[in-house]
């Protein structure tokens, strides 16, 4: 009877931590999806200045959980120039929101905050092992935002090192305030 009646009585507590738990998945999911999202609005700011019409923005795109796809229309063809831009737009939008996180130190506790910051940092890296292991036009594979930069005559292997760079001192710096990369606390 005892251990029924302690049972009953932890049962608040339970479902506090239930909800504490289920409120900070939602958060983090928010924060993901938010971080997309801003990634692929900085496509279509850059296409915006370039006089890009019909801008749309899918995410997730079809067929999968996580990234997105930015299209416009073109009256012309985007210059070199304007779409090594366009490529790089996404990877810095995301990454100044992560910044934006991480000089705040009223953010450094809130799920959703983590979560724009890590998934900005995972996304740079992402986007350079998937540089360097998959081959645009095998498999379907149409390429990401350093292929868009190498096609346009950029240097892939400068952007790649810039954002290995950025997410390697990111990391030292979350580590060094505190805030874990999706509830994992760095310790290198």
């Amino acid at each position: 009877m005892r251990a029924l009646l302690f049972a009953l009585a932890l049962l608040p507590l339970r479902a506090q931590a239930l909800e504490r738990d289920i409120t900070n998945a939602l958060q983090t999911v928010g924060g993901t999806y938010s971080s997309i999202y801003i990634h692929e609005f900085g496509h279509a700011l850059a296409f915006k200045a370039f006089g890009a019409t019909a801008i749309t923005i899918e995410v997730p795109p079809k067929g999968k959980i996580l990234g997105g796809l930015t299209t416009a229309q073109l009256q012309t063809p985007l210059s070199p120039g304007q779409r090594q831009i366009n490529a790089v737009s996404g990877l810095l939008a995301s990454s100044l929101a992560g910044e934006f996180v991480l000089q705040r130190r009223s953010l450094h506790h809130s799920p959703y905050a983590q979560a724009v910051l890590g998934t900005a940092v995972l996304s740079n890296l992402r986007h350079t092992y998937t540089y360097y292991t998959r081959i645009v036009g095998r498999d379907g594979y149409t390429g990401n935002d350093i292929d868009y930069f190498e096609q346009a005559g950029g240097n892939p292997h400068l952007f790649s090192a810039a954002l290995i760079t950025y997410a390697a001192w990111t990391l030292q710096r979350m580590k060094k305030e505190g805030i874990p990369l999706f509830y994992v606390d760095l310790h290198f």
